[in-house]
């Protein structure tokens, strides 16, 4: 009875005012009385920010009391108003659970890529601004700790996973860290993880410098005991395949491996066949259709950027759903399980979309 209220009601919505819900449509009066209101986010007052790497900005905030809270491992949606519209991008809480019970804080430790849209936006920002973030969301987190365990992190990807190690107050069994980075000066968060194995005598820290030290160095130092053994990945898509897939060959079960990714691998076509087939979509928006031929090695949404339609989008990883259109047919693989759609109409994200057939989308 309540998904059918609720569709009653967003319909009803909808008719009075061409918005899913009132609160959209009375937004602007909202936003003159509280600025930077948005609906179903909750407002962070940003306290301070360092760089952590030459590349990596760590940014301290105070969140609402009424945000709900986090698993460590979780991410949030950061949302920022840029030239009259909002965008938003997922990012790794990377404190410890301590620091938002205690104080109701929570630090974000991004990436900042100077060549692109959101995230140079946060190097702008000053002490005081509000910004937007979403709940918690994600299923990377650590499930037994009474089980020793392998973390392996790389670039981005330690955010996750200094805030499981940071978090944990009861250490019960083993645990063990590979960390992956250009030198100690780019590893972000070095210096709170030394510290923590410093004084937990079961944590043990391992740097893994990919200048000198070989993928495969590394994929030897995870088989030892490995059968009894939970592993935790987190980091780029490819490099994070490539230790499932050394790890599964060497006989460690995928019951045994969590992982969180990075960016999206995009799996190359099963044959020569494939890879030279010529495929096309038709974008429709505003009910004018524009049919332009197709990369399979790309995403719907890259594909349609590169041939000017610039459709909506967020995160481009699948997470913010800012992407989502309505497919009318043709097949396409979700890139982050492999799971393929069917052939007639239904909803997909772009940004994780990889186009298989000849397909005609609504924008």
């Amino acid at each position: 009875m309540k998904p059918f209220l609720s569709r009653l009601w967003r319909n009803f919505c909808l008719m009075l005012g061409n918005q899913s819900s009132l609160t959209l449509y009375l937004l602007p009066l909202v936003q003159r009385l509280v600025p930077g209101f948005l609906p179903g986010h909750y407002r962070a007052r940003l306290l301070c920010r360092q760089w952590q790497t030459a590349d990596m900005l760590q940014l301290s905030f105070k969140v609402s009391g009424r945000w709900p809270g986090f698993v460590p491992g979780q991410h949030v949606l950061l949302t920022l108003q840029h030239n009259g519209r909002y965008i938003s991008r997922p990012f790794s809480i990377c404190s410890p659970l301590s620091l938002w019970q205690s104080q109701q804080q929570i630090q974000l430790c991004c990436k900042i890529n100077r060549a692109g849209e959101f995230t140079p936006l946060l190097n702008q920002l000053k002490n005081g601004a509000v910004v937007n973030i979403s709940t918690a969301q994600g299923d990377f987190y650590w499930q037994q700790p009474a089980t020793a365990a392998v973390f392996v992190a790389a670039g981005s990807g330690i955010t996750p996973v200094a805030a499981m190690l940071l978090s944990q107050r009861h250490w019960l069994a083993p645990v063990s860290l590979f960390y992956r980075c250009r030198g100690a000066e780019n590893a972000a968060l070095l210096s709170e993880l030394q510290q923590l194995a410093a004084r937990q005598p079961l944590f043990t820290l391992a740097l893994s410098d990919s200048r000198t030290e070989p993928s495969e160095t590394l994929q030897q130092h995870l088989m030892t005991n490995s059968s009894k053994k939970q592993f935790y990945l987190c980091g780029p898509a490819a490099f994070m395949q490539q230790m499932r897939m050394a790890l599964i060959h060497n006989g460690v079960n995928a019951a045994q491996i969590r992982q969180e990714q990075f960016g999206l691998a995009i799996p190359a076509p099963a044959d020569h066949t494939a890879a030279d087939m010529q495929l096309s979509a038709s974008f429709i928006r505003a009910g004018i259709s524009t049919k332009v031929t197709l990369n399979p090695q790309q995403s719907l949404l890259q594909n349609a950027e590169q041939h000017g339609l610039a459709p909506r989008f967020g995160c481009r990883m699948g997470v913010c759903f800012q992407c989502v259109c309505d497919k009318v047919s043709g097949q396409v693989r979700d890139l982050r399980s492999g799971a393929l759609s069917g052939h007639g109409a239904e909803q997909i994200q772009l940004c994780v979309s990889q186009p298989l057939t000849e397909l005609v989308i609504k924008l």
